[in-house]
């Protein structure tokens, strides 16, 4: 453990946590005599102390070991002076460090200096958090086909990690915080641009329980927020008995229970059940829909489950828990064999089928939406 970089660590918390030296050394039981030594590199907390320090600065273990390294600043010898080049055609991201010539597809790349980078302007806001060790990077982007952000990176002076983004797909990303870095984000429109400085990035608690149920009267403006938030990023709002055409909640709720009971299920449809996916403080995270059994279209492109998880809320695992929880519900239902479907470009919903158990079957493309779709199996016995 570094003198320098833990006593910065420590007086830059302290400072952010408006606390006195004397105050954090009550807390520790400690002189205030000795966090002044600390601050200045004259000592080293010792270990005991190590987990209570980081709890009265609000912060990890690792954090505070880690502190902001000094990041060796020489563009001439680092990641800092990084070119990057982006296809038009493929959507391959391509990265270099020094002078080059690079084509794909047939096609020559002009070089993206991250030096030349424009700052996010207020088209391309983005949601910078903190949870624990990782860094979470929302961008509030309609993502549609013909405009999208190509790629999310965390650039520091040794490292370049980048996620890569698909249109119609989430424009998020997570990243191991690795002390003092840049975000940059590629729009296929607007080209490179930067991100805020994330040092005072909002901390937020780790992702809590989530719990199903139907929705209610008491639901309105709940429900109606969670339908505005999607229809303002234009994002699709999959699991959700069509809530984007129903500007009414009353005639959206009139729908799903029409839709639950065989009785009232209008012709075309299957019967289903629409759940709200709440945290413990009941606030809506996300919405899931379980039909009750598959119709040919849901066989091939629908499948018995689906979902959505509100985008402020993505990136924190919900959208996993969420599935696991409608599968209990089909288990209870008797439904032993799950079909599940996703679009193949979404590489998040993907992943969160397979954490429970989804095995792909093939592909189909769906030419009612000009979609390639991979259909999934899971055993739910």
């Amino acid at each position: 453990m570094n003198n320098y970089v833990t006593g910065s660590t420590i007086r830059q918390l302290r400072d952010a946590k408006h606390l006195t030296q004397a105050q954090l050394a009550a807390a520790l039981s400690v002189s205030a005599k000795t966090i002044s030594k600390w601050e200045t590199a004259k000592g080293l907390p010792d270990i005991s102390l190590l987990e209570p320090l980081a709890a009265a600065l609000g912060v990890s273990v690792l954090e505070l070991m880690q502190g902001e390294p000094v990041v060796n600043r020489n563009r001439s010898a680092n990641l800092l002076r990084s070119k990057l080049y982006v296809c038009p055609v493929c959507g391959n991201v391509l990265h270099a460090t020094g002078q080059a010539v690079v084509s794909c597809c047939g096609v020559a790349l002009p070089a993206q200096d991250i030096a030349e980078a424009e700052d996010a302007d207020e088209h391309h806001q983005l949601t910078i958090e903190r949870v624990e060790d990782e860094l979470f990077v929302t961008l509030h982007h309609p993502m549609t086909k013909d405009h999208f952000i190509s790629f999310i990176a965390y650039l520091t002076g040794d490292k370049l990690q980048l996620v890569k983004l698909y249109p119609e797909g989430d424009a998020s990303a997570r990243f191991p915080l690795r002390g003092t870095g840049v975000l940059y984000f590629y729009c296929n429109r607007h080209g490179l641009m930067k991100a805020p400085d994330f040092r005072n990035a909002t901390r937020r608690t780790p992702p809590q329980k989530l719990h199903l149920r139907e929705p209610e009267e008491a639901d309105r403006e709940q429900v109606m927020a969670y339908r505005d938030e999607f229809l303002t990023l234009g994002s699709r709002m999959d699991g959700t008995s069509a809530l984007d055409q129903y500007p009414d909640f009353d005639a959206w709720l009139a729908n799903i229970r029409a839709l639950k009971d065989p009785a009232t299920t209008p012709a075309g449809f299957v019967p289903a059940t629409q759940y709200l996916a709440l945290d413990e403080q009941d606030h809506l995270v996300g919405m899931t829909n379980l039909r009750h059994y598959l119709n040919d279209y849901l066989l091939n492109y629908g499948g018995h489950i689906g979902y959505s998880v509100r985008p402020a809320e993505r990136k924190n695992g919900y959208a996993t828990q969420m599935l696991r929880l409608t599968l209990d519900k089909a288990r209870e239902r008797g439904i032993g064999k799950v079909r599940i479907c996703c679009d193949h470009y979404n590489v998040a919903s993907a992943r969160t089928i397979r954490a429970n158990g989804g095995v792909l079957e093939d592909e189909l493309f769906d030419s009612s939406d000009g979609r390639l779709t991979q259909r999934y199996w899971i055993q739910n016995d």
